[in-house]
């Protein structure tokens, strides 16, 4: 009886770091179909119970295939992730069991080459079923943590340091000499409430080895959102000093709008003085001084008009085909910074990815009320995008790109406003509802 309460706590914590693992991976890669927390709490109790009930068979080709299949269910029927192809979704959870899978016979290898090196010997059946599951559960940790999690991901533009992967050695340096000790006093214990403290420990070191992990790995995200929020700030920083730089030119156009009356004048004289020929000379010259401050007017706001005038501009410079639909709208409920961030952000991006295709090349933008909606469309050529992260094209050219559209993203939330990015036919669009 003791031997079989022995075995089943094993099984108990070897399904649920499994469990634990295969939720982890599933959540991180896609959203929930049902965002009900006594839903998810009901799911994961459930797929626990029945894994386990599985596994008490003792039959591990079958334990494999239910394995497989429930978790490939839940992937693909309870959780969506509309950037990924459907073929991927249906193989990243088979593949990943069956890498676990080897890991677990590679932990059960190791101990019995451990166990053969050292001449350990005179080890009860049940204790060494134990320890073969905390061996197996550890290479599986172990690989998960630092190979899968590092190599199996969606953003590559996250930097792991030196001192997070010292943490991480250091948990598993320890781990190790705790099993080390158990495997050298294990031989020489015989009473039944020796084995269950023994495997009480071994469990405690498997699901410490699990938490202190997992935490090294929220720390090494949390870090990388502190490297985002100063790029964030610092992004604010630039789009602030732009604004302001336009100010300044909108303040030394009036000036100069304000000598022209005087140079209104001047020319006046000169036609008076039968001076023609000067008069229409100096009236080419103010000509030219005024066409830097020519701006079409697309709306009531005065900073997007800037932005679109500059954006045109540069547009046409790089050869690419600029259309503007404009309604009325009024923009008044934003800050003229957070106009710059969301047209200044979007344009910007839209040029780069015309840069980027060879052949026509163009950028549509729509502007304009729907009922008691605003709605903004810009669309624009572009190359096929390979990779996308949680509704986001991943950028090619590093980590501290992409951070533009995490500010556009702020302010639509700000304003409780919803932003969707689409691909299709080398065609990129954003679509920005604010109500």
């Amino acid at each position: 009886m003791e031997n079989y309460m022995i075995l089943t706590f094993g099984t108990f914590i070897s399904c649920m770091i499994n469990i634990i693992i295969l939720f982890q991976f599933i959540e991180e890669r896609n959203e929930p179909k049902f965002n009900n927390r006594f839903f998810n709490m009901l799911l994961k109790t459930a797929a626990f119970l029945m894994v386990v009930m599985v596994n008490g068979l003792g039959q591990p080709v079958l334990n494999i295939v239910i394995w497989i299949v429930l978790f490939s269910l839940i992937n693909n029927i309870l959780y969506r992730n509309n950037n990924k192809k459907l073929i991927y979704r249906l193989f990243e959870i088979p593949v990943l069991i069956l890498i676990l899978s080897v890991c677990e016979t590679v932990g059960v290898e190791m101990l019995e080459y451990i166990l053969l090196k050292f001449q350990i010997h005179n080890i009860q059946s049940i204790m060494i079923k134990s320890m073969e599951i905390t061996f197996s559960k550890l290479v599986v940790l172990i690989f998960y943590y630092l190979v899968i999690t590092r190599l199996w991901r969606e953003d590559f533009t996250v930097k792991y340091t030196i001192n997070q992967c010292l943490i991480q050695i250091i948990i598993i340096l320890f781990s190790m000499a705790n099993l080390a000790v158990i495997i050298v006093v294990i031989p020489k214990i015989t009473s039944k409430t020796e084995h269950i403290l023994i495997l009480i420990n071994i469990g405690c070191i498997l699901f410490s080895d699990l938490y202190f992990l997992y935490l090294a790995r929220f720390v090494e995200e949390n870090n990388q959102l502190k490297v985002k929020l100063k790029l964030l700030e610092q992004q604010s920083l630039l789009q602030y000093e732009f604004y302001e730089e336009q100010k300044e030119k909108y303040n030394e156009s009036i000036k100069i709008l304000h000598d022209v009356y005087k140079h209104l004048n001047l020319i006046e004289v000169m036609y008076q003085a039968n001076e023609h020929k000067t008069a229409l000379t100096y009236a080419k010259e103010i000509g030219k001084m005024l066409i830097p401050l020519s701006l079409e007017e697309y709306t009531n706001n005065p900073i997007l008009n800037v932005i679109l005038n500059d954006k045109k501009r540069i547009a046409i410079y790089h050869k690419i085909e600029f259309n503007l639909e404009i309604g009325i709208v009024d923009l008044s409920f934003m800050e003229p910074i957070e106009v710059t961030t969301i047209f200044g952000n979007l344009l910007d991006n839209a040029i780069d990815a015309c840069d980027l295709v060879p052949g026509d090349r163009f950028i549509k933008m729509k502007l304009d009320k729907y009922h008691d909606f605003t709605v903004i469309n810009i669309s624009n050529s572009t190359v096929p995008i390979e990779k996308w992260h949680h509704g986001k094209p991943v950028s090619k050219k590093g980590k501290n790109h992409g951070i533009g559209l995490l500010n556009v993203e702020n302010v639509i939330k700000k304003y409780n406003g919803s932003m969707v990015l689409e691909e299709e036919n080398r065609i990129f669009s954003c679509k920005i509802i604010f109500n």
